[in-house]
């Protein structure tokens, strides 16, 4: 009995010991940078002229773009978080410039905002993006 307890207390040692590592910022798999465009595609319920959708959507691709390189990189985990949220911060001032109303633009986020949930939850990268 004293036999298997002492076995028993070491085998949990060992797996509890095992050095346990934070999710580290990496390029996620290649749906990634597709699955986040169609997110944030603006849908053609939205009531867009074209000029400015085209302006969001060109945007959209180059902060995906921008996002997946950051995350590619070889800076430590501190670094590409800033560099996401500097990116963050000038997509919204070019989105906010593209609709010029609050209403459209608080729109278009609510739309955002339901179709990534799903994203969250299979790209852990894309809670730290939006």
């Amino acid at each position: 009995m004293k036999k298997s307890f002492v076995y028993l207390c070491f085998i949990v040692f060992a797996f509890v010991s095992v050095d346990i590592e934070a999710q580290s910022i990496k390029l996620p798999s290649p749906e990634f940078s597709t699955d986040l465009l169609s997110a944030l595609k603006p849908g053609s319920d939205s009531g867009l002229a074209s000029d400015v959708s085209s302006k969001v959507e060109t945007e959209n691709k180059s902060f995906v773009s921008d996002v997946v390189g950051i995350m590619g990189s070889s800076d430590d985990d501190d670094a590409k978080k800033s560099k996401i949220a500097s990116r963050k911060k000038e997509r919204e001032g070019v989105l906010g410039k593209a609709f010029g109303n609050d209403t459209a633009l608080s729109s278009y986020k609510k739309q955002v905002n339901s179709k990534i949930k799903p994203f969250k939850r299979k790209y852990k990268m894309a809670s730290l993006i939006f």
